[in-house]
């Protein structure tokens, strides 16, 4: 059955279609998101599975991003077969995958699991001769590859307390999501530091600006803790 609240995603999505009922299903049929973000591009979620609760079966209405934010174990429902999932790790899902029964948190703790889902976009008209795409470039900070396909590009940042990123660019269409997150400040040639009014949370996402490397953008860690940083790049 389809229910009002399948079909209000799937829109959301540009997904549902009539000739294709599959399309209008969650992903996780026994838990309820929280909606993060939504713009033309990306919807992102954020679901949690207690100790004990099973995510009911799983589905893929379009192409996925699963990011870790508390980890944990996850056993297949399925195969019987436990899987520790630690805190960043990344799973990619093609909306081809077949649907499975998915999996209990057999864990003492809760998991938490931010869900980027990647809306269509139509082709471009004019052949693209130069991608717009590239990997981030923190000077100061190596970075961590996490995962690369067709669609997406996947970093891994640590900010230790007092460092500066060093001066970088921001190309279009980027994701960040926070796994552990922290107290940032930000300048660039023109404008003076200026922090946060307050701390990001852990499992914070947000949309960047495009942002020419000729502006000499670069953010600091002002508070005591590391900050640790998930960056995501549409390549489309």
């Amino acid at each position: 059955m389809i229910t009002s609240k399948k079909i209000v995603f799937a829109i959301a999505l540009g997904l549902c279609d009539a000739a294709s009922p599959a399309l209008c299903e969650p992903t996780f049929a026994d838990l309820h998101g929280e909606l993060l973000l939504d713009n033309p591009r990306v919807l992102v979620e954020k679901y949690v599975v207690l100790p004990g609760q099973s995510t009911g079966r799983q589905s893929h209405p379009g192409e996925q991003l699963f990011v870790f934010i508390k980890g944990g174990v996850l056993t297949s429902r399925a195969t019987g077969r436990s899987t520790l999932w630690k805190d960043g790790r990344v799973e990619w899902f093609n909306a081809t995958d077949r649907v499975s029964d998915g999996a209990t948190n057999t864990g003492g703790s809760p998991i938490e699991i931010d869900l980027v889902t990647l809306k269509p976009v139509p082709a471009p008209t004019v052949p693209v001769l130069k991608p717009k795409y590239h990997y981030l470039n923190y000077p100061n900070i190596p970075g961590e590859d996490l995962l690369e396909n067709d669609l997406v590009i996947v970093q891994r940042f640590t900010v230790m307390p007092g460092q500066w990123e060093g001066v970088h660019a921001h190309h279009p269409d980027m994701l960040y999501i926070h796994i552990k997150g922290g107290h940032w400040a930000a300048r660039t040639y023109k404008d003076p530091e200026r922090a946060d009014p307050e701390p990001t949370p852990d499992g914070a996402v947000g949309w960047m600006p495009t942002i020419d490397i000729e502006a000499g953008h670069e953010s600091h860690n002002v508070g005591r803790d590391p900050i640790d940083l998930i960056w995501v790049t549409l390549k489309k």
